[in-house]
């Protein structure tokens, strides 16, 4: 798998009219593959650190049950789209925002926060072994990091890999912006930042097209899409490790391992 151009994912995600041209976890045609990370859940009351807060969706969830959220993300209308969700289900008290990096967090504090949040991110990170101790500084003993990651094992991962391969292919200078992790590379990561892998999820073994706006409108995606939403009914996650593994996103929780 080839490597992140560090400078060019944090150039493409701070540029106005990309992520947020395709990023709609919450109003798009999965919307019920991505609602199944929330399941899990209990109703904290927790000091919360969103990493990479996109749309606010977490963090929104998280404020309006009485948790102290910071969220922090890369993109300007990222963040401003966060803004307008907290404001209109009320809970801009508790939802603080602010630009910044996932790979430099010190402005926050070591050691503050009951929970760090990095969903939809891991794929997107250049250097996330660093990212993964910056995180791991923010939680208070005891704390717990939530995360999801796409799987290199899984049907997904596999398509998605074949698909990053042809583009690249074609144009050898076009960004790359996402990529997979296997599962043993994920732990391996988490350990040597500090971190633990307690239990781990999976989401959507038979989506196998999650992003959408590739084949948009055809007859492929219809058929996809009726799959994963059948899926969804029956088993929104799946626990057995296997499965977990298989998942179109894996859905892991860690905490600090001892010191």
């Amino acid at each position: 798998m080839p490597a992140l151009d560090g400078n060019r994912v944090g150039e493409y995600f701070a540029r106005p009219g990309t992520v947020a041209s395709w990023w709609a976890p919450e109003s798009g045609p999965l919307d019920f593959h991505y609602a199944a990370e929330l399941q899990i859940l209990e109703d904290p009351r927790w000091r919360v650190l969103d990493v990479g807060t996109g749309r606010g969706r977490f963090g929104v969830w998280f404020a309006q049950r009485g948790c102290r959220v910071s969220g922090v993300d890369l993109s300007p209308e990222m963040l401003e789209q966060a803004r307008l969700s907290a404001r209109r289900l009320g809970v801009e008290e508790r939802f603080e925002l602010s630009r910044g990096n996932a790979e430099d967090l010190a402005a926050f504090d070591a050691g503050g926060f009951d929970v760090v949040l990095c969903m939809e991110l891991f794929d997107h990170l250049p250097r996330l072994e660093r990212a993964l101790r910056e995180m791991r500084e923010r939680l208070r003993p005891g704390g717990r990091m939530l995360f999801t990651y796409v799987p290199s094992e899984s049907l997904y991962g596999l398509l998605g890999n074949a698909y990053r391969g042809l583009r690249r292919r074609r144009n050898e200078t076009e960004p790359m912006i996402s990529r997979t992790y296997g599962h043993r590379e994920i732990r391996a990561q988490l350990e040597r930042s500090g971190l633990v892998l307690e239990r781990l999820w999976g989401i959507g073994v038979l989506c196998l097209n999650a992003q959408t706006r590739l084949f948009a409108g055809s007859r492929l995606s219809r058929w996809l899409l009726a799959l994963a939403r059948a899926e969804a009914r029956r088993h929104p996650y799946y626990e057995n490790p296997l499965l977990a593994r298989l998942g179109a996103h894996a859905l892991g929780l860690a905490r600090p391992a001892e010191r």
